[in-house]
């Protein structure tokens, strides 16, 4: 019998939405969300989290001959640096970000990777355009994080998005094919962003790495929605309620 999906974030996490976490805190979470997919505890869930101020990067940066002088100088700067498990590259992380994660079960197949990361995209799509902001998923060049998922509009990079697999327990599925995913999203929400090009562009220089991220190819939905109040906390709650009837789909 199939656990049902259940909304991590409001049921099995003591903490608000609203409630600011370190990163290696956040991404724990994600991981426990991953796990309790694939071990069977759940068929589907999501967490929404917001991060304090930080860099978070692919284990791939850490081979870098720089890394370790790179990251000691950005703390000092007031940007400790996070390492994370799934791929992409260097994300700049700040209270005024929300971090949307949607973990579910999937099987490999030929176009396994993008219906997966559609699975995550659909609502948040689905959500701005109720909004009255038509997104749509592609590369931005110059943007942080650049692929080819990122949600777009109007050309400047509204949210990045990255995931992870993991193969469900044999307990759960005997089918090799069979697979738990992780699809996170960090979406540029009440924030200024320069800042945080700023201090990835700082961290790419000390790498030995040529600065590349560029602030004209990003937006935030304070840009996008410049007179609504309280956009933060209104933009979670109306994902959570989204998101806790989608997963009943997943």
């Amino acid at each position: 019998m199939n656990a049902p999906a259940i909304n991590m974030h409001r049921q099995d996490l003591p903490h608000s939405a609203l409630e600011v976490l370190p990163p290696a805190e956040g991404l724990a979470r994600e991981m426990a969300l991953l796990s309790s997919v694939s071990s069977g505890e759940r068929r589907a869930g999501f967490l929404i989290w917001r991060c304090s101020r930080s860099l978070v990067v692919p284990q791939r940066l850490t081979r870098r001959p720089q890394y370790a002088m790179a990251a000691g100088r950005m703390i000092l700067d007031g940007w400790p640096v996070q390492v994370r498990s799934t791929g992409g590259d260097l994300t700049p992380q700040s209270p005024g970000l929300i971090n949307v994660a949607l973990a579910f079960r999937s099987r490999r197949h030929k176009s396994a990777i993008r219906d997966s990361y559609m699975t995550l995209c659909r609502p948040l799509i689905e959500h701005l355009a109720c909004q009255g902001i038509e997104a749509h998923c592609s590369s931005v060049d110059g943007a942080f994080c650049d692929g080819d998922y990122n949600l777009v509009v109007e050309g400047r990079k509204l949210a990045g998005t990255a995931q992870r697999w993991r193969q469900l327990e044999p307990t759960v599925s005997e089918q090799g094919n069979e697979f738990a995913v992780l699809s996170h999203a960090v979406l540029l929400c009440d924030e200024r962003l320069d800042w945080l090009w700023q201090a990835g562009n700082s961290f790419y220089h000390h790498c030995g790495l040529t600065p590349f991220i560029k602030a004209d190819r990003h937006v935030s939905l304070a840009q996008l929605l410049p007179n609504r109040k309280a956009l933060l906390t209104s933009t979670i709650e109306q994902l959570e309620a989204r998101l806790t009837q989608y997963v009943k789909t997943l």
